[in-house]
């Protein structure tokens, strides 16, 4: 039987833990019930119940990795790279998206990777863009400040989930300087201690003191900052066109 095929008349929505592995677990049991899924959601997400049969996965690694593995020869590196992204996207329905990119992959091959009038395509390829250049502003506008313990200390509410990608890049950056990077809109936390990288919950998590010399380095550049503005020159239009205003708050703060 073909890919898809519905055995009876339900709509089957898949839910998994919400991490990649749990999203390509839900992809390798659709394909192995041959069920074309209504939606692949989180636990957190509204759940309908009128002629709708819900289809709890489990998150297997050995499953994840035989759907990755043939996706990536399908469709190759690049192509998982923006399934990556397009999977980090605070957009609804992104998984059924992505699950209806992978299945046409596995039928045309890269091939699928050009077909933008496909809509599922189209969409995948549009929230990876997004998420791209959400990260990109990210990197740019996020300030750390120095903890008593020594550690990096940043907090930021991207649209996205961004965490993942920020965690990655400034683990490379400080190399033996510990980081801990918070995401208070989905209130988790991005741990590097110099040789690992974790993500983990957010909640009872109170920010650590800042130095006594961070709290100089603050002062002294609000001072700085002051001191050199004109205040005929000021431009709010153009701040907010290079920093959006949603991004105030986390550089100010610290």
């Amino acid at each position: 039987m073909p890919y898809g095929t519905v055995l009876e008349d339900y709509d089957f929505i898949y839910i998994y833990d919400g991490s990649y592995q749990g999203f390509f677990t839900a992809v390798f049991d659709a394909v192995y019930d041959r069920r074309t899924p209504a939606d692949i959601i989180t636990p957190d997400r509204p759940q309908l119940t009128f002629n709708t049969r819900y289809i709890e996965v489990t998150t297997d690694p050995a499953k994840a990795k035989r759907v990755t593995k043939a996706a990536r020869e399908k469709l190759g590196g690049d192509a998982m790279h923006r399934i990556y992204y397009a999977f980090l996207s605070g957009e609804p329905h992104r998984e059924v998206a992505i699950y209806h990119y992978l299945i046409l992959g596995f039928k045309l091959g890269k091939a699928a990777n050009s077909s933008l009038t496909d809509p599922n395509v189209f969409r995948v390829s549009t929230l990876a863009q997004n998420v791209s250049r959400e990260t990109d502003k990210m990197q740019g506008f996020m300030r750390f400040s120095i903890m008593e313990s020594g550690a990096q200390y940043c907090r930021f509410s991207p649209q996205n989930n961004l965490l993942p990608l920020v965690l990655n890049h400034f683990a490379a950056r400080f190399g033996s300087i510990p980081l801990v990077i918070h995401d208070t809109g989905r209130s988790l936390l991005g741990i590097y201690d110099t040789k690992e990288k974790y993500i983990v919950s957010a909640e009872g998590f109170i920010p650590p003191d800042k130095s006594a010399n961070e709290n100089d380095f603050e002062e002294m550049w609000k001072l700085f900052y002051d001191t050199i503005g004109i205040k005929e020159r000021k431009n709010p239009k153009l701040m907010k066109q290079l920093m959006p205003a949603r991004y105030f708050r986390h550089y100010w703060e610290l």
